[in-house]
């Protein structure tokens, strides 16, 4: 008797899962596009291969966060584990350039039921991950509410994010380069005054 309450409760929790899909093939867009120095022609949807699409999110309706370059902060957490990546104009989308399929769910909510409530920015890069990208982007923050986890189709971000551009991460030198800069610059004034 015990064993069957077991995997009715396991089974009742497991409907009540949150999920996301990281898909705006199957929603027909928006589209990921260079912006200016990205390596491609700006405003035209990426298809290069290396690219990969990710989500930062946060619990509730979070307001305010525009779409850039920087890494989401604040209450937002980056997603981790199955179907929080995708790749872009890859094989799932039948290479369609702008477009990305994540191979499964994203469970962005596993103590809570679904039909929460959260704020997402998806992210695209170039790179090993986002933070340390060189060319990458985010959409502006939106609020969607999460799928039952056994949803045939569950609520995807395409549906819901707007458009946006991935641009080159502007290098900002460190302050000891700096102040070597500054003595340099010193010290070469102070030789230019010796020999007047």
């Amino acid at each position: 008797m015990l064993g069957l309450l077991g995997v009715a409760l396991s089974s009742a929790s497991s409907f009540a899962q949150g999920v996301v899909f990281l898909d705006n093939y199957n929603t027909g867009g928006p589209n990921i596009v260079y912006g200016a120095g990205a390596g491609g022609t700006q405003g035209s949807a990426v298809g290069a291969a290396g690219w990969t699409v990710g989500l930062y999110y946060a619990p509730g309706s979070v307001l305010g966060a525009t779409a850039g370059n920087d890494v989401p902060g604040g209450p937002f957490v980056l997603g981790t584990g199955v179907g929080s990546t995708a790749v872009l104009a890859g094989p799932t989308t039948g290479s369609t350039a702008g477009q990305f399929l994540a191979s499964g769910v994203f469970l962005i909510d596993p103590v809570g039921a679904a039909g929460a409530t959260f704020t997402i920015q998806v992210v695209a890069y170039n790179g090993a991950n986002y933070a340390n990208s060189t060319i990458r982007g985010h959409s502006a923050a939106f609020t969607m509410t999460t799928s039952s986890s056994s949803a045939p189709t569950p609520n995807a971000v395409g549906s819901f994010m707007q458009g946006f551009s991935v641009l080159p991460v502007a290098v900002v030198p460190e302050p000891t380069t700096l102040a070597l800069a500054g003595l340099g610059g010193m010290a070469f004034l102070v030789s230019r005054r010796r020999k007047a």
